[in-house]
């Protein structure tokens, strides 16, 4: 039972590392691991499939940006991650919630969870980032990871994250800090209320 328990808590703790700790963007054509219509849209923005992974058996990771962006340096992106597991939404959150407290050890971190007992569903709202010497290399993210268990179309049991994630870089930073007081409510509100894409997982 031990190893069992062991086993999820890995598998949890791969779901959606940190943009700043993710597994590597690169070159290759994107892979629709989880047979997700797109783009993605959202706030009437539309986010095609631009990178995905299949690091294990259990994780499958899409990252969708909008038009114009690339990897490293985007400006809005789009995440659905799908991990077949028995954990539920509070094992995942809890994970999540310990990598952000190990970034506070080198970036500013702010965080909140927002709950909904009608759903099961779980928020976190947060706000990342690291001023440098060089303004040009600063950086500031904000993110709402929302945190669903789900039945895929194809039967795995597991739990999704739909996660949204928007950058500021060096000069850009304050403005976008300062309309972020404002916007923050509706991201979130507008994250809450998507309709999650139904996952199928290729046999």
């Amino acid at each position: 039972m031990k190893m069992i328990l062991q086993s999820i808590t890995l598998v949890i703790a791969s779901l959606l590392l940190a943009s700043v700790q993710s597994f590597g963007q690169n070159s290759k054509p994107a892979v629709n691991y989880m047979g997700i219509p797109g783009p993605i849209v959202f706030q009437k923005k539309s986010y095609p499939l631009k990178w995905s992974s299949h690091p294990d058996a259990s994780l499958y990771k899409q990252e969708y940006l909008v038009a114009g962006d690339d990897f490293p340096n985007y400006k809005s992106m789009i995440t659905i991650d799908f991990v077949v597991a028995t954990a539920s939404v509070d094992d995942a959150v809890r994970t999540k919630l310990r990598e952000l407290d190990q970034l506070k050890k080198t970036l500013n971190v702010n965080y909140e969870v927002i709950g909904n007992a009608a759903t099961g569903e779980k928020i976190i709202d947060c706000l990342l980032g690291q001023t440098a010497a060089d303004d040009s290399k600063s950086i500031y993210e904000y993110d709402v990871y929302r945190f669903k268990a789900i039945t895929a179309k194809s039967g795995q049991k597991g739990i999704l994250l739909y996660a949204l994630s928007n950058r500021a870089y060096g000069k850009d930073i304050q403005p976008f800090l300062t309309r972020l007081k404002t916007e923050r409510k509706t991201l979130i509100a507008e994250v809450a209320k998507t309709s999650v894409p139904e996952i199928t997982i290729k046999k």
